[in-house]
């Protein structure tokens, strides 16, 4: 768990808090509450993370929808 303010997740800007080794299935509940479901968009976004090891979120804009088989890097713009 961690705070930026770097760009993140195609160009999310401000003060953002970020979790990593967020499971698939978790990263799914977590923005389909907040937000709109999407990884790519809105206020919460997400970038594919890698499994046992904590990863810095990017800027890269996540290219598919969430899949439970995957680990994510996500953050909120407070």
């Amino acid at each position: 768990m961690g705070v930026t303010t770097a760009a993140m997740g195609g160009n999310l800007t401000g003060t953002e808090v970020c979790l990593s080794q967020v499971p698939g299935s978790a990263a799914i509940s977590i923005d389909n509450e907040p937000d709109d479901g999407l990884g790519a968009t809105g206020r919460l976004r997400a970038t594919i993370g890698t499994s046992g090891v904590n990863t810095s979120p990017s800027n890269a804009v996540l290219a598919a929808l969430y899949s439970g088989d995957n680990v994510y890097t996500i953050c909120y713009r407070i």
